[in-house]
């Protein structure tokens, strides 16, 4: 995996569940949000609102978590923590 991703741009579009990345000169990354969300074990299914207000509020970091090894588990964990 590059670490050195330039994120341009990101948006949630919600009619595919997608995270969608401006990289670069005309090169976009799709991250499909229900593949990347059934990775995750939840405490508590409805714990699964904090990864879509994540992608919805945060599409950058939510592609960032996505893209790290147990990046979005952690965040989950975390906002489990906090709550």
């Amino acid at each position: 995996m590059n670490n050195n991703l330039n994120f341009q741009f990101g948006m949630y579009e919600p009619a595919t569940d997608s995270i969608i990345i401006n990289t670069g000169k005309n090169c976009f990354l799709v991250i499909r949000c229900k593949e990347c969300n059934s990775s995750v074990i939840f405490d508590d299914p409805t714990d699964i609102v904090y990864l879509y207000r994540l992608a919805e509020d945060s599409p950058l970091t939510y592609a960032k978590l996505a893209l790290i090894e147990n990046g979005l588990q952690d965040y989950v964990d975390a906002m489990n923590e906090f709550n």
